[in-house]
């Protein structure tokens, strides 16, 4: 089994703030995409404070999934395929990841504070990005 850590850092206003290569993290197994997604967690919570100190008028969210892949993948691409492949095949327009979904956390970003991203939003994002 493959799992897959995906992640999102955008301003409200201007889009992706994350460099390449940087959104998508293959793993052979769900240890390493749990240790993965809890640095990409801090290096996000530490991202933002930092573009906040800079914009303190700057909107962000950000989110991260981890994913339990139901076949095995070899790399970012075949991922992206097979997660296209999962949303056009699912029962359920409303989740179409649904039970692959093993870890979620989202959130938007003020200066007058953070509060919760619904991860029904996070995931309806990402799946605007795969279709």
């Amino acid at each position: 089994m493959s799992y897959v850590v995906i992640s999102s850092f955008e301003n409200v206003d201007t889009g992706d703030l994350q460099a390449e290569g940087e959104a998508v993290a293959l793993f052979a197994a769900e240890a390493e995409a749990q240790a993965h997604f809890t640095r990409r967690t801090a290096a996000l919570a530490e991202a933002v404070r930092d573009a906040l100190a800079r914009d303190a008028d700057a909107r962000f969210v950000t989110w991260l999934v981890l994913l339990r892949m139901p076949l095995d993948v070899e790399d970012v691409e075949q991922v992206l395929e097979d997660l296209e492949l999962v949303i056009e095949e699912t029962e359920s327009a409303d989740d179409p990841f649904g039970e692959l979904v093993v870890r979620y956390e989202g959130h938007r970003h003020a200066s007058a504070g953070t509060s919760d991203l619904p991860q029904k939003d996070a995931l309806e994002a990402l799946e605007a990005w795969l279709t």
